[in-house]
């Protein structure tokens, strides 16, 4: 991943390099220089993230479209369906304490919540999502299961889920649900035509009021036959579901969405406020390197090169 430029010029100062008394003093003057140059050219790229080092699974090379502290919605591309969100401060949220993004629905109603979406300008083959969130203590979630966000495209409506049923003391999994008419996975999920992929290689278990780290990487397969699309999420950094025989996102992927779909059908009522908050949402696509079976960790710390001339 690549950031902007901070505030601090790359210049360097010619009479630095040609005031020396000696070859020795020179050289080692160029060599500081090239070393400076190189750093900062290093730190140019498309997309200044605010959270840099969190997002510990994106894939190495992926290219920032998205990196919002939410200190608006708006602000950051991301069009508010329904002007439902709320801007709130918590100075409890891990990355952007002085902003959050708030979603409510209020006791006695079946309506309520928020719908973001966030589009790339272009299809893409591989999609990575990183997010801090939380939902109040008192949340109750509805029996049938909670959903909090989509990666998607044309033909395709793939949802993370917080459960699938009543929360379990205020905890329940985190679940891939492909959610797309005519798509069957029930070689490697579970539930009719293989709706439901639960965690496979960790627990992925999320619980009410507490900040955690979600992340969600998807690689479309081929075709909706295929049985070759990835989809793979961590909690808080620790592997949770890893499916690399999905059929999911043939048509390309370009959006993020949020949506509880708390639309009228809420039963039972809440008898207390709802809330979710989103602390901080990065997307990236594309990129990761030569390997076919993204990601392949976490990429290297950069490095500082010097040249020394004799």
């Amino acid at each position: 991943m690549t950031t902007r430029p901070t505030d601090t010029p790359c210049t360097t100062n010619k009479r630095t390099i040609m005031d020396g008394n000696s070859t020795s003093q020179a050289s080692k003057r160029l060599a500081i220089i090239v070393a400076v140059l190189t750093f900062c050219a290093g730190s140019v790229g498309a997309q200044h993230s605010h959270a840099a080092g969190v997002w510990t699974n994106e894939p190495a090379g992926a290219s920032v479209v998205m990196d919002c502290p939410f200190n608006s919605v708006g602000g950051c591309g991301i069009f508010d369906a329904y002007s439902s969100s709320q801007i709130a401060s918590d100075s409890s949220a891990p990355i952007s304490p002085g902003s959050t993004v708030k979603s409510s629905i209020y006791p006695g109603n079946s309506a309520g919540g928020m719908q973001l979406n966030y589009q790339t300008s272009q299809l893409n083959r591989e999609m990575y999502v990183g997010l801090m969130w939380r939902t109040n203590p008192q949340f109750q979630g509805r029996p049938v299961g909670n959903k909090t966000f989509f990666i998607r495209g044309p033909g395709s409506n793939g949802v993370f889920l917080f459960n699938n049923a009543a929360l379990n003391n205020g905890s329940g999994s985190m679940i891939f649900a492909h959610n797309t008419g005519g798509l069957d996975n029930s070689h490697a999920c579970a539930l009719d035509s293989g709706l439901a992929c639960y965690p496979n290689v960790g627990p992925g278990i999320l619980t009410v009021g507490t900040w955690t780290k979600l992340e969600a990487y998807i690689k479309a397969s081929t075709t909706s036959t295929s049985r070759d699309g990835i989809v793979r999420w961590w909690v808080n950094g620790v592997p949770a579901g890893s499916y690399t025989n999905l059929n999911y996102g043939a048509g390309g992927l370009n959006e993020w969405a949020w949506s509880e779909t708390w639309d009228g059908w809420v039963n039972p009522l809440p008898t207390v406020e709802w809330n979710h908050f989103i602390d901080h949402l990065h997307v990236s696509v594309g990129g990761g390197g030569a390997s076919t079976d993204q990601p392949p960790g976490p990429p290297a710390n950069p490095t500082i090169r010097s040249v020394t001339i004799p």
